[in-house]
């Protein structure tokens, strides 16, 4: 019977061998699986201080964007304000010449600021001929006077040509 209990002795420690074995192999593994959660969480950690470090020194930079910002919006509210009035100016002034009761189109008012501009283009030639004729004497017998004075002045031009065409020519030769 001696046998038998060494036996059941070995092969008991034999089955407690293999437990602690296959425990100290699970423990492994978990503690292989556990080094590989700790050097993950190192690497997002130094991701995330990495991050946090660039964050900080761009924080003074997306102040001043958002300030920048805040700017670029207090200038557009203003023109915003601004095309309002003038908008609001605008629609009275139609308002009160009447286009609107006449039921007149852009197409139409647009006709007419060109024919307002043909007009004015005609009125300034006119105005333009007025004013030749004011430069004219009163007076026929003065106007007489004017025009004989022009034509020696003419004279005395083609004579001081003249003499300048042939001083340029005599001394070519």
């Amino acid at each position: 019977m001696h046998s038998e209990s060494f036996e059941c002795a070995v092969a008991s420690q034999t089955m407690q061998q293999f437990k602690r074995q296959t425990e100290i192999s699970s423990l492994n593994e978990q503690t292989a699986g556990l080094q590989q959660k700790i050097r993950s969480s190192q690497n997002r950690q130094a991701k995330l201080r990495a991050l946090l470090e660039d964050r900080r020194k761009a924080a003074p930079i997306e102040e001043q964007k958002a300030r920048e910002w805040e700017r670029n919006a207090q200038v557009v509210m203003q023109k915003s304000n601004e095309y309002r009035e003038r908008l609001a100016e605008l629609q009275s002034a139609v308002k009160e010449s009447g286009a609107e009761e006449r039921g007149l189109t852009y197409d139409q008012l647009k006709e007419l600021d060109g024919r307002v501009e043909e007009l004015r283009a005609t009125v300034d030639k006119k105005q333009n001929i007025y004013k030749g004729y004011e430069a004219l004497p009163p007076d026929i017998s003065l106007a007489y006077v004017k025009l004989e004075e022009a034509k020696v002045k003419l004279e005395q031009l083609r004579a001081e040509c003249e003499h300048a065409v042939d001083a340029a020519f005599s001394t070519r030769k």
